[in-house]
């Protein structure tokens, strides 16, 4: 992954993401909805990836006392989140938002710095997924909370078997997340499984889509992208998988939480069919 042309997407869809990112939205609130059947009072949140700030929101209605660290990596994203919290709706609440302009990957925090981690549709974009993971124990607090959501191993299927170009960023199966959890000393980890599915009129709708959201492989090397001819082979590749006369794209889901607790307490995994 190019991630300076990662950046530069994320920037570019800024201004637009709120109203085109639908699905991202709806994957928020379903993390939220789980997070609020947790026990758990923190003090200090760092929303990881946090982008236009829409988890921040809702966390702020769960945890109206919490300071909140809003980090990505686009500085549009975070400047569009800070407009956004200038409402007259963000005036009746405690100004307790802290915006951050950098890499998940290398996030300038003390250890122990944090009660409750939260990313929502943005873990996969790290390019160590395995060192995010032991980045993230080591900034979480004992008895601190790890929560998220992320792309699994199938999303984008309709695209990964295009095989004239790998037009999708690697994804990551259920499994290998939940290793990688228990390997960085996570305690019980509860992994979730479950499936989206956006429909368009038309498969350049849905290839434009994704550009609006920045959710594409940001490579510098797919020069055929801008031929004519590439294009209609990859909209005649997508009009296979068409539904009722639309055209669609899948997304796998995976939602995860797990705990920092001493390294005495006995590891376990938990798998639940969505």
């Amino acid at each position: 992954m190019n991630k300076q042309k990662k950046i530069k997407d994320f920037n570019r869809a800024a201004n637009v993401y709120d109203k085109n990112a639908v699905m991202q939205h709806q994957i928020a609130e379903d993390l939220i909805d789980r997070l609020r059947f947790i026990k758990i009072k923190p003090k200090k949140i760092l929303d990881l990836g946090s982008g236009t700030g829409y988890t921040t929101n809702k966390l702020i209605d769960l945890y109206p006392d919490a300071d909140i660290y809003e980090t990505d990596i686009a500085i549009e994203m975070l400047k569009k989140s800070k407009s956004n919290n200038t409402t007259i709706k963000s005036f009746f609440k405690r100004n307790n938002i802290t915006y951050i302009n950098a890499d998940m990957d290398l996030m300038p925090f003390d250890k122990q710095s944090f009660d409750l981690i939260i990313s929502s549709s943005s873990i996969q974009w790290s390019s160590n997924i395995n060192s995010l993971f032991e980045n993230i124990f080591s900034l979480l607090r004992p008895e601190g909370l790890l929560i998220f959501s992320t792309f699994l191993k199938n999303t984008l299927s309709e695209l990964q078997s295009f095989t004239d170009s790998k037009l999708t960023n690697e994804f990551f199966s259920i499994q290998e997340y939940a290793q990688m959890l228990i390997s960085n000393h996570f305690y019980d980890p509860v992994l979730m499984k479950d499936e989206f599915r956006i429909d368009y009129n038309d498969a350049l709708s849905a290839l434009r889509d994704l550009k609006k959201i920045g959710v594409s492989k940001s490579s510098d090397d797919h020069k055929g992208l801008r031929s004519n001819q590439f294009l209609r082979n990859l909209i005649q590749h997508m009009d296979q998988y068409k539904i009722d006369n639309k055209n669609y794209l899948t997304y796998e889901v995976l939602f995860a939480h797990a705990w920092k607790l001493n390294n005495s307490q006995e590891k376990s995994i938990s798998f639940i069919k969505s």
